[in-house]
């Protein structure tokens, strides 16, 4: 089975991503990382005043943020202990639920594995969802893992 797993380095992806391969048990991995750039590449979005970051500041911006998504993704395979040989990583840019689905058209999984907050209606209607993006754009199978609640015994 292939599957691959969105994850932001957040506890939440990595816990779904860790539940995800205990379940499934994927023979292939391809674990993708979206930084979503559109901020950087706005130029500061300063309004009437201008932009308030300079052209190399903008740029700059976006390196950190690659570097950033990088770095957690390299996090999130240490911590899975997987077999390296049936990993494959992406880190790829642009807004995470559009770029997610794009990811399913390319590689073509079995499935999809996105984590949720487990926000309530209200939240999700307010400030969106990416798994509820990926839930309802994807042509691939998805599993949403939904984050588990620590408070509740």
């Amino acid at each position: 089975m292939h599957a691959l797993i969105a994850t932001d380095g957040s506890q939440v992806s990595l816990e779904a991503a860790r539940r995800a391969c205990a379940l499934l048990n994927p023979d292939r991995v391809t674990f993708v990382t979206v930084a979503d750039t559109s901020i950087s590449e706005d130029s500061g979005a300063g309004g009437f005043e201008g932009n308030l970051l300079s052209v190399e500041e903008s740029r700059q911006a976006r390196g950190a943020l690659l570097d950033l998504g990088q770095a957690e993704l390299d996090d999130t395979i240490r911590s899975l202990g997987l077999d390296p040989a049936i990993v494959e990583t992406q880190l790829l840019e642009g807004p995470a639920g559009p770029v997610i689905c794009s990811a399913a058209e390319r590689f073509e999984p079995d499935v999809v594995v996105v984590g949720s907050h487990g926000r309530g209606w209200f939240q999700r209607l307010v400030i969106g969802s990416v798994s509820e993006y990926v839930a309802r754009h994807c042509l691939s199978p998805v599993l949403i893992v939904r984050a588990e609640d620590h408070e509740q015994t």
